[in-house]
């Protein structure tokens, strides 16, 4: 049985990407002179390989420094994409990085220190560049007319190329391809819970989590927008597009058991104690490392993010 400071943990993971750069000798991935990301040596050796049969290197690798960085020709955001988008093609096909073949079709943003898109990056590549990616994860819950909150989580399906069969929010998803968090919020609860539009739209915006990570697909340094929603009491969430197998409606005290056994995702474990710690049934009374989960719940990154006017 885990305590909720090693949910935490477990989730961010990397204490001091530095460190951990100076001794497994990562690469940094630099944009317009700013830090975006870090690169495995192994990955960096395949990108190499990849590299040096295309006519046009789409990128410089200074040995020194250990540094990534765009060759000159590639000053935008849209020449950026287009010759990434390439090589990764190129790089799914020969197989260069497993990760490639979880492909998803999805793209991600990546930030330059003025807030701007410098270039968009397919999601399965996400880990390998270390990029800062972006999420959003509702908590759906119910409230009886005593007051006990109760939390819908689902299943994800046995099918699913990460973390298949653990436990998740309601609904949660990447944000990508120039949708902003309420936007995702809402497509997500009707694809992967049946929740009408009407209905995801009474979604409260309730902060954020960050956290740094790392799995055996790469670095993934997060930040996850998150959203409550109060759902009536008869309203059951179905599965609708595959992710999950089927949802449960479980008390705060059974979520902690969960929690404890290790069977949520490890980000969605993070934001449920969120929650738990927000609606007030994690307190400094009850958990003696509260301080530590809060601290761990909020991670500053140093990737640029977007800017909202």
């Amino acid at each position: 049985m885990s305590s909720l400071l090693e949910v935490v943990s477990e989730c961010n993971c990397v204490a001091d990407v530095d460190l951990l750069a100076e001794r497994e000798g990562l690469y940094r991935f630099i944009v317009n002179g700013r830090l975006v990301g870090h690169i495995s040596a192994s990955d960096i050796s395949a990108l190499k390989s990849v590299e040096n049969e295309r006519a046009h290197a789409v990128f410089k690798f200074d040995t020194v420094q250990r540094t990534l960085s765009f060759s000159e020709e590639f000053s935008d955001c849209g020449t950026r994409s287009a010759a990434v988008a390439d090589l990764l093609a190129q790089m799914r096909s020969e197989k260069a990085w497993a990760s490639l073949s979880k492909w998803r079709g999805e793209l991600y943003p990546v930030y330059d220190g003025a807030g701007a898109v410098a270039v968009m990056i397919e999601r399965a590549a996400s880990y390998n560049f270390g990029i800062r990616t972006f999420g959003v994860h509702v908590n759906g819950y119910t409230r009886s007319t005593t007051g006990e909150l109760r939390m819908w989580v689902g299943r994800r399906s046995q099918l699913k190329p990460t973390w298949p069969g653990y436990l998740d929010q309601i609904a949660a998803g990447g944000i990508g391809d120039g949708l902003g968090a309420w936007e995702s919020m809402v497509k997500e609860c009707g694809e992967e819970a049946g929740i009408p539009p009407a209905l995801a739209q009474r979604g409260r915006f309730a902060g954020t989590i960050q956290y740094f990570t790392r799995s055996d697909l790469g670095l993934q340094p997060e930040t996850q927008f998150v959203f409550d929603l109060e759902l009536p009491s008869d309203f059951v969430p179905a599965p609708t597009d595959g992710e999950v197998d089927s949802f449960l409606h479980v008390t705060l005290d059974e979520a902690v058991g969960r929690l404890r056994r290790g069977e949520f995702k490890p980000n969605c474990g993070a934001c449920v104690i969120d929650f738990l710690i927000r609606h007030g049934f994690v307190t400094p009374d009850n958990e003696p490392e509260y301080l530590s989960i809060v601290d761990n719940l909020h991670r500053p990154l140093p990737h640029p993010a977007p800017r909202y006017s």
